[in-house]
């Protein structure tokens, strides 16, 4: 990931300090929120995508700066609601935002993001990233809804998640990637070989999530393992498991994902049940094929610098640990 940081990291620097100078508010409690978040040590994969893509597709102006700040104004968005939807206490190795204010200010502050976003695209004046924006914040929004109405079903299907994942983290990673063609003004098989590059880097990211969730540690990974049984979220290493075990084995899981309390003894026990039927090794292989089709997809451009950070950012999230 180091190399992929170097390359451009004059962009990055300056993606920061547009970061703050593009939060204009007059109440400064709001600033204070998206600071505690946007500073608690975030990757910056979305924005990062966009830099990457559009130095791909030639661009040469500094749109893609704001464009990449937006984007990091909507994923935050997305945990400051996701975390008070969750009931999460901790992210990123520090307190979430609706644990230190409470739920209230947590959402009208990721609502002012979502609005912050949209004005700031409207005063850019690109309408085709604009509908690529609203289209994938749209289907941010039906993801976390499908993902809610499955919480603690045991009977959701592999191809329900990945509809979930889908529209909760690969629309975002594909939309970013096109922003970047959009600036670039390629052509429509390269604009659509990085639409399709981030679609199956954003499944591949969340795939990776979903295992890390159960074969991590707290400190590693910067919130609670087993966070997704405890929230009753039904993942691919949990469904693959399913589909395999015994009747006794599904009424356990059953109970413990129902509780309202998963003890470190179920937790453990649930993980056994997922080794046993190989959960963890089947979603690690589903994550390599995306990883391998996104690579694929960077096959429409010839060889660069770019091109190959592109390529050092997918094998990151194949390996990476938090």
């Amino acid at each position: 990931m180091e190399t992929v940081t170097q390359l451009i990291a004059d962009d990055l620097a300056r993606l920061e300090s547009t970061i703050q100078k593009l939060i204009t508010t007059k109440i400064g409690f709001i600033k204070e929120i998206v600071n505690h978040i946007i500073r608690s040590g975030g990757k910056r994969v979305r924005p990062i995508l966009i830099m990457l893509t559009a130095r791909l597709c030639g661009y040469k102006g500094e749109k893609h700066i704001p464009y990449a700040a937006i984007i990091e104004f909507i994923h935050t968005a997305t945990l400051l609601h996701d975390d008070v939807v969750d009931n999460a206490q901790t992210r990123r190795g520090s307190s979430t935002a609706n644990t230190l204010w409470g739920n209230e200010p947590s959402v009208l502050v990721g609502d002012f993001l979502f609005s912050k976003s949209f004005e700031l695209m409207a005063h850019n004046g690109n309408e085709e990233i604009m509908r690529i924006m609203s289209e994938a914040t749209t289907s941010l929004a039906e993801g976390e809804i499908l993902e809610l109405l499955k919480t603690c079903d045991i009977d959701t299907t592999e191809e329900e998640y990945f509809e979930i994942i889908k529209n909760k983290t690969a629309s975002l990673f594909s939309a970013a990637c096109e922003v970047g063609a959009i600036l670039g003004r390629v052509n429509q098989t390269k604009r659509a070989a990085l639409r399709d590059f981030g679609y199956n880097l954003g499944m591949a990211f969340q795939l990776t999530d979903d295992v890390l969730d159960y074969t991590s540690y707290d400190a590693v990974l910067g919130k609670r393992v087993g966070t997704d049984l405890k929230e009753g979220k039904v993942t691919l290493p949990l469904i693959h498991a399913l589909v395999s075990s015994a009747e006794k084995e599904k009424d356990y899981i059953n109970t413990v994902i129902n509780n309202t309390k998963v003890t470190a003894r179920d937790f453990v026990r649930v993980g056994k049940i997922i080794k046993k039927y190989g959960g963890v090794e089947y979603t690690t292989n589903a994550t390599r094929q995306f990883i391998e089709k996104a690579k694929l997809n960077l096959k429409a451009f010839k060889p660069s610098a770019y091109k190959e950070s592109l390529a050092t950012l997918a094998d990151y999230i194949l390996g990476r640990e938090t």
